[in-house]
């Protein structure tokens, strides 16, 4: 698979960067209802995953690592890992033109690397800021990376302020082709989506904690679960998310799978109120009649979840669409 589908973070989890809103975002604690239950589901599954946007660096030792986006590569892991224990004499600074435009600086200094982009262009990606990492390998199979970012990525009319930071830590079997495990921590992460110059989204991840095992043996899937609070300016308010079952997916190198096939997850908002979101299938998955690849329920506050609302990847996604 070209990337790990991990869902969350999502926001999302890329080496190179994570998505972020902006700094300092606060939203009054949101009401959960059948009204809103979907478009929350959305926002909690699919926003935060596609507001961490995969692009490519376009120059030093990091091209063909994503810059954005929830995805962990622990090739990238691994490269960093050695460049930052490098040969005598790596450290120092140097300074490339960008293929379109624009500079791209890398400064290394033991075991941090730091990319400062200036109006850095590659075809239609476009990159301003920093990206600062801290590499520590405590065995040659498991490295911790911390990551800081102030970036601005823009890719065609799609543009994201990305800030804050996070710490990684990629663990992989003695046979690195049979599982790595990934632990996210942090507390703040946000972007800001804007699109042909009209603000999107603004999406703040904070306190979050994600595990993802990746078992890449005779039945290559993937298991994570998450805890995290999200500021939404789309929903207008503050949620918390957390798996109640560990989400499963299928990892398939000839047919990609963008979702989990099976897991539980609760939000909880305002006054009590909460959303169970359980997944009954992917998006191949054909549900029988009258039901569907979701179910959602609402508590309103009572301390019982109601009748099922079904929906599918398809619609959530629909829901919460960059496109232009």
């Amino acid at each position: 698979m070209s990337n790990p589908p991990t869902r969350i973070v999502s926001a999302a989890l890329a080496l190179a960067a994570a998505s972020a809103c902006g700094a300092g975002n606060s939203q009054p604690p949101l009401p959960l209802s059948e009204s809103n239950a979907a478009e929350v589901a959305a926002e909690a599954l699919i926003a935060t995953d596609q507001s961490s946007f995969t692009v490519q660096l376009p120059t030093g030792v990091l091209s063909g690592v994503a810059a954005a986006g929830h995805h962990l590569d622990r090739d990238a892991v691994q490269r960093l890992a050695a460049l930052a224990a490098g040969p005598p004499g790596a450290d120092g600074t140097t300074t490339s033109a960008c293929s379109a435009g624009g500079s791209a600086t890398v400064t290394i200094a033991g075991s941090t690397v730091t990319y400062a982009f200036r109006d850095c262009a590659d075809g239609v990606t476009r990159l301003d800021g920093t990206l600062r990492f801290t590499v520590q390998q405590s065995s040659p199979n498991q490295a911790s990376l911390s990551a800081s970012l102030d970036l601005t990525v823009a890719v065609g009319a799609l543009t994201f302020n990305e800030s804050g930071g996070y710490t990684v830590t990629v663990k992989t079997a003695q046979n690195p082709s049979d599982s790595t495990d990934y632990e996210l921590h942090g507390d703040s992460l946000s972007v800001s989506l804007s699109a042909g110059g009209a603000l999107r989204d603004d999406i703040t991840l904070s306190h979050f904690d994600i595990g993802i095992s990746m078992q890449l043996t005779s039945t290559d899937h993937q298991v994570e679960h998450f805890s995290y609070d999200i500021d939404s300016s789309r929903l207008e308010g503050h949620i918390s998310v957390m798996t109640t079952q560990d989400l499963e997916q299928v990892i398939d190198l000839v047919m990609p799978r963008e979702h989990p096939f099976a897991g539980q997850i609760l939000i909880s908002g305002a006054s009590h109120t909460r959303l169970q979101i359980t997944i009954l299938g992917d998006e191949r998955f054909t549900p029988p009649a009258g039901q569907g690849q979701i179910e959602l329920q609402i508590d309103p506050g009572t301390g019982t979840f109601g009748a099922p609302i079904w929906t599918s990847w398809a619609e959530l996604s629909a829901m919460v669409s960059i496109a232009p």
